[in-house]
């Protein structure tokens, strides 16, 4: 608060109320010669008018003047101890307690205090004087929106592993046969093979006191758990060294796609289509990292001109390579695995995933020491099997060792 300016400002309202006084003493004055000239003397009435106003008139001087004083002693040195010690200061000094009073009267509209100094957060203010305004909830970056989950068919266990029935070593004797002549004899072996069920699982120890104090904790503690359960779980889907989609299903073959100087993304994904069609399946989906697909979409000819039109590489629409839709993710950029990593696969003939218990949040009170502690044990966990039926059904590749290969062989 500017205390000088404030102070200048109660002067010049005090003389606006002086003016109107003084101009009010005037027409008391016209209005008393007047009636002495029609009557040869003046009314009593409007001689104790005028004695007022003069009055009013002198008393408005003497605060002027105290003012005009208080103003003068804002670049006095004292340097005040504190708050407290300014405030009861300036309000016991008479100028104060005098403008108080004409205000109480209603002889004035406002007063000025004036305390000697400038008071300033940084001098005045000791301790949180001024409370913070909290943003609810706690700011933190976010994981990835996509997840493999979301592309995959689901179904559900009630045991400890999933068991299919794969064929083969089929030999197949079907042939034109000739009248009188035996057919040709066909044969296959029939494996049973299991996916076994895995857990996924974290968690988090918090006491009491936080979780009852802290608003939101035990929400956020869910959600964070949650989210890196789905970040682990996409890892497992995607690089389990024995149930990973990228290693169950079937590489891509680089040497049947050669001679091409000028390759580059889509064309490997165009050759991975193939790979995956000329085993007699559809692909329903390309995943690829998020980096390799801003790179393949941002690509131009000779011209200048988008490879990919336009309404694709401005997000207007899902890109596809021959009919099958990209799925840019970070998931295909996991820890274990690599940001050139491609996918392209016939999911629902690859796989399934099997969920024997969905990702589950809990809260112990009961866990090692948390009883005399006064801990909460908060757990994070999901059981689920991930069986590859038919491996020709994937084409998984590099794009670096695709191009590389393409171009120099």
């Amino acid at each position: 608060m500017d205390l000088e300016k404030t102070l200048k400002e109660g002067l010049e309202s005090v003389k606006g109320h002086v003016d109107v006084l003084k101009s009010d003493l005037e027409a008391r004055y016209d209005k008393l010669q007047e009636q002495v000239k029609l009557a040869g003397e003046a009314d009593s009435a409007t001689k104790s008018e005028i004695q007022n106003l003069e009055a009013l008139i002198s008393g408005q001087k003497d605060r002027i003047e105290s003012i005009e004083k208080s103003t003068s002693r804002l670049g006095s040195s004292a340097q005040p101890t504190s708050m407290k010690s300014k405030v009861q200061e300036a309000l016991e000094a008479k100028e104060v307690q005098d403008q108080m009073q004409a205000f109480k009267s209603g002889n004035i509209s406002g007063f000025t205090m004036n305390t000697k100094a400038v008071i300033t957060e940084a001098d005045a203010y000791t301790g949180d004087v001024v409370p913070a305004d909290y943003v609810a909830g706690f700011k933190f970056d976010p994981e990835r929106r996509t997840h493999v989950r979301q592309f995959l068919p689901n179904g559900t266990t009630n045991s400890d592993k999933i068991r299919y029935i794969k064929e083969s070593n089929f030999t197949d004797g079907t042939a034109v046969t000739a009248e009188g002549v035996a057919s040709g004899q066909s044969d296959f072996d029939l494996t049973a093979t299991d996916a076994v069920v895995e857990k996924i699982a974290a968690h988090f120890r918090v006491s009491k006191e936080a979780l009852n104090d802290t608003a939101g904790l035990a929400s956020h503690i869910s959600l964070r758990g949650m989210e890196k359960y789905m970040v682990e779980e996409d890892a497992y889907l995607l690089y389990d060294s024995t149930y990973g989609l990228t290693v169950t299903s079937t590489d891509y073959t680089l040497d049947q796609y050669t001679g091409d100087a000028d390759a580059q993304e889509h064309d490997v994904l165009l050759e991975a289509i193939k790979q995956v069609e000329n085993r007699n399946f559809r692909p329903s989906a390309i995943m690829m990292g998020i980096g390799r697909f801003y790179e393949m979409i941002r690509r131009k000819d000779a011209d200048g001109r988008y490879i990919f039109p336009n309404d694709v590489v401005f997000g207007q629409r899902v890109p596809v390579v021959r009919g099958v839709p990209i799925i840019a993710t970070n998931a295909i950029n996991a820890t274990d695995g690599n940001a050139n990593d491609f996918l392209v696969a016939d999911f629902a003939q690859l796989t399934t995933l099997f969920d024997r218990e969905s990702m589950q949040v809990r809260f112990y009170e009961q866990d090692q020491d948390n009883v005399v502690k006064d801990l909460v044990t908060v757990q994070i966990s999901g059981r689920l099997a991930l069986p590859t039926y038919l491996p020709n059904a994937g084409a998984f590749g590099n794009f670096t060792s695709a191009i590389t290969n393409a171009g120099n062989s």
